[in-house]
């Protein structure tokens, strides 16, 4: 029987093998996009500040607004119990430029996850209600986007709020995206394209995201952030679970 011995780089994972013996962990990424004229494929295009691949999306918002999308699935391709219901104020979604993005010259699908967004304006905001989120403890990442530079705006989740403006075309120009962090909540407006939220618990979240002269929420992640055994660790735990079966095996 062959050994085998398996690391992953998304968190930290091990597999550790003797033909009959498995032991693996991995950090577990859901990620949901707007795909109007963004589209990431499932499988095969990664995406994110956390780079990652199997990414949920919906296109169709005009005249639907609030239908859940259900049992989303992880970077893994697994279905979660996660749903999403979404409240586009606005009524439809919109895009930076009204044309397929193609891979960023990095090889990531960057710019197609910022070119289309659930759109607000008129001091309405875009909502999405997050209900069976499968992790005890995690991180939201939100993606923001406008077709024009200089918006203010504001994206809350729980009791967090940070402000932002709007980088617009700029951040799809480039031969890759351009993604810059918002940690603002002094009403300073810096420019900005996504906010971290963090230390997050609980099975529902509602993202909230108001930028009264148009622009909206592009994308989320959802970030497991549960302490994962060390690689080390899962290797001991591995090899002496083989030994313990081999010793009954020899005392047999």
């Amino acid at each position: 029987m062959k050994n085998m011995i398996k690391l992953n780089t998304l968190g930290a994972s091990v597999a550790v093998g003797f033909g009959f013996f498995v032991v693996s962990a991995q950090a577990q990424v859901i990620s949901w996009n707007f795909d109007g004229y963004g589209t990431i494929n499932g499988g095969s295009d990664y995406a994110g500040v956390v780079s990652a691949d199997y990414w949920n999306d919906t296109y169709q918002i005009d005249g639907n607004s609030g239908a859940p999308e259900s049992n989303l699935i992880n970077n893994t391709g697994t279905a979660t119990t996660l749903s999403a219901s979404f409240t586009d104020n606005s009524q439809y979604g919109y895009a930076i430029q009204f044309s397929g993005q193609s891979a960023d010259s990095d090889g990531l699908y960057n710019k197609a996850l910022l070119n289309g967004y659930l759109n607000n304006g008129n001091g309405a905001s875009v909502d999405i209600a997050l209900t069976g989120i499968p992790y005890s403890a995690y991180s939201i990442y939100v993606y923001l986007s406008s077709d024009t530079a200089g918006r203010d705006g504001t994206v809350n989740v729980g009791s967090t709020t940070f402000d932002f403006s709007t980088i617009g075309p700029a951040e799809i120009s480039g031969s890759n995206a351009l993604f810059t962090q918002t940690t603002d909540t002094t009403g300073a407006d810096p420019a900005a394209d996504y906010a971290v939220f963090t230390g997050l618990s609980g099975a529902s979240q509602t993202i909230i995201s108001t930028i009264p002269s148009y622009g909206g929420i592009a994308g989320f992640q959802i970030v497991d952030t549960a302490p994962v055994p060390e690689a080390g660790t899962l290797a001991l735990t591995a090899f002496g679970g083989v030994s313990l079966l081999l010793l009954g095996r020899k005392k047999s």
